[in-house]
């Protein structure tokens, strides 16, 4: 059974995300107090143990294809990052609900990447959430902003790249679960939807209507495993899209460098 990667297997283009560090003299931004499920406290939620087999499966599939763990995309002037990027787009005018929508971003984006070591043990149990990542081990990492509408790009740093360059569609797939924890209704309503790209471009991801066309969540995993599972065979990039009353999310396994 292979085991789940550690900080030794990242590729030495993506060193400066592996080893990012706040700067010398700079505390934690977040009191340690504040820093496990901030800014949603909630009752500890669970994964299926069916759910956790399947991700972990899906894993192992994407672990032999290591060797192509990041792209250096043109519309980046070809800076390596992991295939993982997050896309995120808030509608409205206040500044609370744009930071809020990125706070919950970086939270998922840690809680999977705990929830990550917990299914790669092998025994298939329902598993509860584990505490997210500290804010200082890992998180997102900005690679563009743009206003108006807020929009921003990022992918991972820290110890998020040695498990987003090995299992990407793992990853983003319980990023995605991790996000509906402690949401309300109105939040989980809005729905994930789950695909392979189909077309696949050079460009800048934008928000242009999602090629992603199934639905996703933890009761659709079993549907999901063939069309990951041929994504992952064919080389081909994978989405998970949300579009909530405000907002948009994606979260884009770019397609292999040829």
């Amino acid at each position: 059974m292979k085991k789940p990667p550690d900080g030794s297997l990242v590729p030495a283009d993506l060193e400066y995300l592996a080893s990012s560090e706040l700067p010398a003299g700079v505390a934690l931004r977040v009191p340690p107090d504040h820093d496990r499920y901030a800014p949603d406290k909630a009752s500890p939620a669970t994964l299926s143990g069916a759910a956790s087999r399947r991700l972990a499966d899906i894993a192992r599939a994407e672990l032999p294809e290591a060797d192509s763990a990041f792209v250096r995309p043109d519309w980046l002037n070809q800076q390596a990052i992991p295939r993982l990027l997050v896309s995120a787009r808030y509608d409205g005018r206040d500044a609370f609900g744009a930071s809020r929508m990125l706070a919950r971003l970086d939270l998922a984006a840690r809680r999977a990447g705990a929830m990550y070591r917990q299914i790669m043990n092998g025994d298939g149990k329902k598993k509860e959430w584990p505490e997210p990542l500290r804010t200082y081990q890992g998180g997102l990492h900005l690679l563009d902003v743009r206003l108006g509408s807020v929009e921003v790009l990022s992918t991972v740093w820290g110890a998020l790249v040695s498990v987003a360059t090995s299992s990407p569609i793992a990853v983003a797939g319980l990023m995605s679960l991790a996000w509906d924890i402690g949401q309300t209704g109105r939040y989980v309503a809005a729905r994930w939807r789950a695909g392979a790209l189909v077309h696949q471009t050079d460009a800048r991801p934008s928000f242009d209507a999602s090629g992603a066309t199934e639905p996703w969540s933890t009761s659709q995993t079993q549907n999901l495993m063939p069309v990951m599972n041929s994504a992952i065979a064919n080389n081909q990039g994978f989405e998970y899209s949300l579009d909530g009353r405000e907002l948009q999310v994606k979260l884009t396994v770019l397609p292999k460098d040829d």
